[in-house]
């Protein structure tokens, strides 16, 4: 599914719920008022009831058979009914019920064909004090109940003051029809047109949610392999999509970082893969060629091979850190028996080493020997090769909490940050004036931090002046 129309099934979903729910609620909320205004309204009709059915009779001093033939009582009902239920809004005298019983006359007016007394004694009365509130001098109790009768929901009232009372029920959907009618009529008219206004909303909204992507797609559609220099503008764009720009933005960064630094690890393996392959090359047409082999140089062959073969060892343990999967075979390590060794074959490489170390006892922890005999021997030959002898180098090796820590210090030629910002990248190797004529692939660093993260350590290099080389490497005690 496209995400631009997930967006628009999910504003039209959400539009059609809102709608359900505010109409639901409109209706009951309606209906529940229209049924407040109804209590009201029998409240009242009951009340003038009584006193219309009551005043004639008493002011005429007819007798009740008087009462029932009379023409002006007659049509005084008659005008009650009909006025009744146009206050009420019913069409037919079946859907009401207007029962006047005084104690003094008798039945004044009731409806035909229901026995309204037994109604009214059946039926469960709530008070109604705030509807029809009571005559301080004359104590008056308005009554109202619902009731089913002939399978139609009635709503009733119920008025009693003095000798008299009065009945009026009404069909509740007789009613309430018209009311419904028209409500349901203005749903038809307005819930088509909210859902229309609803699309055209889902479209607007769907449109500019997907300006923004459609502008990073178009971007991203410009970066290529060739060219990963173009970055993403996230100036103008909402805080959302900024962090994502940013993000990618980053990963591009990332991403040329790495394409460059492959670039340059390449070019400058082939370079020092140039070197002793170019040698061997020669000596081997050497030998081709010439009549007297015992001429030829074996130990210079020798000597390259070796070559080859620690920078292709080198290269690829470079390459298993970089993807992860470098090989540690863990064992317990002595590091104050192996720095000891160490640091006695540096004495004996150097007659004019001044060597000061402090080495606590027993350092153990876990790793792989052959791994941290390689990152110990890398960091020593480096001090060797690089270090001004006579001024001497520093070693301490020492337990804090969880790690061993390893401090290297020694005196070199002025080395400015630049150059030393450097020396943790591959085959570099510092400055010409610094290398006279020192071999050497530029490796080693590298690979010694790469095997201190491979042990969860690292090996850093500390501020120091600038004719003083410190290094620091923290390897955790692995229990």
């Amino acid at each position: 599914m496209y995400f631009r129309t997930r967006i628009f099934a999910i504003s039209i979903l959400t539009v059609s719920v809102v709608l359900t729910v505010v109409a639901t609620l409109s209706w009951s909320r309606i209906m529940k008022v229209e049924l407040e205004h109804l209590d009201n309204r029998l409240c009242m009709e009951a009340r003038r009831a009584m006193r219309m059915n009551l005043a004639p009779r008493l002011d005429g001093e007819m007798s009740l058979p008087q009462v029932a033939t009379s023409k002006g009582i007659e049509n005084s009902d008659a005008r009650f009914i009909a006025d009744l239920m146009a206050k009420l809004r019913i069409n037919s005298q079946s859907n009401v019920m207007v029962f006047v019983d005084s104690d003094a006359h008798g039945v004044l007016i009731a409806s035909e064909g229901t026995d309204i007394k037994n109604l009214i004694g059946s039926l469960d009365w709530i008070k109604s004090e705030r509807l029809a509130p009571p005559d301080k001098n004359h104590p008056i109790r308005c009554q109202l109940a619902s009731f089913e009768y002939k399978h139609q929901q009635w709503r009733a009232s119920y008025f009693q003051s003095h000798n008299i009372k009065s009945f009026i029920a009404v069909d509740l959907s007789a009613t309430t029809s018209e009311l419904e009618t028209t409500l349901r009529t203005a749903f038809f008219v307005v819930i088509p047109f909210s859902l229309l206004l609803s699309i055209i909303g889902a479209w607007f909204i769907t449109t500019t949610t997907l300006r923004p992507i459609n502008r990073l797609h178009k971007s991203m559609d410009r970066v290529t392999q060739k060219d990963l220099s173009h970055r993403l503008l996230g100036d103008k764009e909402d805080k959302e999509f900024k962090v994502l720009i940013d993000a990618y933005n980053m990963m591009l960064e990332r991403l040329e970082d790495s394409f460059q630094q492959v670039s340059r690890f390449t070019a400058d393996a082939a370079h020092e893969l140039k070197t002793p392959l170019t040698v061997l090359r020669g000596k081997l047409e050497q030998a081709v060629t010439s009549e007297n082999t015992s001429q030829l140089d074996l130990n210079a062959i020798l000597d390259e091979v070796g070559h080859l073969s620690a920078i292709t060892r080198k290269l690829l343990l470079l390459s298993q850190a970089d993807s992860g999967s470098m090989a540690l075979y863990f064992e317990p390590i002595n590091m104050t028996s192996l720095l000891d060794e160490l640091t006695a074959d540096m004495e004996l490489l150097s007659d004019e080493l001044v060597l000061h170390c402090t080495i606590e006892r027993e350092l153990i922890l876990k790793g792989d020997i052959v791994l941290m005999k390689q990152l110990l021997n890398n960091l020593l030959v480096n001090v060797i090769r690089y270090s001004i002898h006579k001024k001497g180098v520093i070693i301490e090796a020492r337990q804090n909490e969880s790690s061993i820590e390893i401090l290297i210090n020694n005196f070199c030629l002025p080395m400015s940050n630049e150059v030393r910002s450097q020396l943790f990248d591959r085959f570099y190797r510092g400055q010409p004036e610094q290398l006279q004529g020192i071999s050497g692939s530029g490796l080693g660093l590298s690979l010694a931090r790469e095997i201190a993260r491979a042990h969860g350590g690292d090996l850093t290099l500390e501020a120091s002046i600038e004719d003083v080389f410190s290094m620091r490497l923290l390897l955790p005690i692995v229990k």
